[in-house]
C-alpha cells in the first residue's frame, strides 16, 4: 500500500466527489478510479459507497480514513526527524496527550518553558478522555499522556502529578440540587444524569462514594465533558464530572456541587515500559521531573 494512493484515498473522503478529488490531484479521473479500486482489490472490501451525487465511506472506509491520516502523520513526522538530525540542537516531535482537567494549565505552561529551552522541539497535542490516550499510547501514535487516577502501572511508567480534581456533578441553576452545598450518591437517584464512559472511573465512583449505576438515571455517557454542557443548561442533566473542567464551560447557568465526602483524585504522567524514545522525548521527562520540584 503506497503513501501516494493513501493520499488518493483521503481527497476522495474529503471532497466526496471524485471529479473534483481528480482535478485537486492533478490526475485524470479514469486513473484515480482505477487506483482506488486497486486498493479495494488490496484489501479485499468496499471503501466507498458511490451516491449520485456524493460519495460516502463504508464501515471500513471511515477505519482507513483515521489509519491513514495517523500514517500519513507518522511518515512526515519520521521525515522531519531525520532530516534535522545532523543539527546539534535538541529537535523532533513529540506527540501528548492530556486529559480536560487542571492539569492542561500546567501541561500547557511546561509545553512553553520546554520550547523555550528546545526551539527545534514541536509538539502533537491531542486531548481526549483516558482510555482514548492510553490506546494512542499502546499504538504508538502518542508519546506520553497527562492522565487522571487510576492508571494501571503494570505496562507504564508512572509519574506522580500532584495537581488534584475533585469529583461532584454539574447542575443548572435552576435544578433542584443546585441550592445544596455539597451532595451524595442517594442525591442522584432521580435526575437524568450524563455519567463518565471510562471503566476504571465508574469502578471509583462506585467503590468510594458509593453510585451505584443502576440505581441512577443515566441518559448519556460521555468521553469529553464539554461536549454535555448544552444538556446541562437546556434540558437540566445532571453531570458527574471533576472541577478541573470548570474552565471548559461558558454558561453563566451552570454550577459545580462537590460530593460531601470530599472524593478526590490525581494525575499521571504515562508512558509504555519496554519501548525506546528519542532523546526528545526523555529529554522532556526529565524536564517535567524537574519542574514538578516546583509543585511539591
Amino acid at each position: 500500500m503506497e503513501t501516494r494512493i493513501l493520499k488518493y484515498f483521503l481527497t476522495i473522503a474529503k471532497t466526496k466527489n471524485i471529479t473534483q478529488a481528480a482535478q485537486n490531484l492533478h490526475i485524470t479521473q479514469p486513473t484515480l478510479s482505477r487506483q482506488i479500486k486497486q486498493l479495494e482489490n488490496e484489501l479485499h472490501t468496499t471503501l466507498f459507497i458511490r451516491g449520485k451525487r456524493e460519495i460516502q465511506l463504508t464501515a471500513q472506509g471511515r477505519i482507513l480514513e483515521r489509519k491513514a491520516n495517523d500514517i500519513l502523520t507518522m511518515i512526515n513526522q519520521t521525515k522531519e526527524e531525520i532530516s534535522l538530525f545532523d543539527n546539534h540542537e535538541l529537535s523532533g516531535f513529540i506527540n501528548l496527550g492530556y486529559v480536560e482537567s487542571h492539569v492542561a494549565q500546567f501541561v500547557d505552561e511546561l509545553i512553553a518553558q520546554f520550547q523555550a529551552k528546545y526551539p527545534l522541539i514541536r509538539f502533537n497535542t491531542y486531548s481526549a478522555d483516558g482510555d482514548d490516550i492510553k490506546e494512542k499510547i499502546d499504538s504508538g501514535l502518542l508519546d506520553l499522556g497527562f492522565l487522571i487516577e487510576p492508571v494501571e502501572a503494570a505496562k507504564y511508567h508512572l509519574i506522580k502529578i500532584p495537581i488534584y480534581e475533585r469529583w461532584g456533578i454539574f447542575v443548572n441553576y435552576n435544578h433542584p440540587l443546585a441550592s445544596k452545598q455539597t451532595i451524595n450518591a442517594e442525591d442522584l437517584n432521580d435526575y437524568p444524569m450524563i455519567f463518565p464512559r471510562r471503566s476504571l472511573v465508574q469502578n471509583e465512583l462506585t467503590s468510594v462514594i458509593g453510585i451505584n449505576p443502576e440505581k441512577i438515571n443515566i441518559k448519556l455517557t460521555i468521553n469529553l465533558s464539554a461536549n454535555a454542557f448544552y444538556f446541562i443548561e437546556k434540558y437540566n442533566y445532571c453531570m458527574l464530572s471533576i472541577d478541573g473542567i470548570s474552565y471548559l464551560n461558558s454558561s453563566p447557568e451552570i454550577c459545580f456541587i462537590p460530593f460531601e465526602n470530599y472524593f478526590q483524585t490525581g494525575h499521571m504522567l504515562a508512558w509504555r515500559k519496554n519501548k525506546r524514545y528519542s532523546k526528545a522525548v526523555q529529554t522532556f521527562i526529565e524536564f517535567t521531573k524537574k519542574q514538578l520540584t516546583h509543585l511539591s
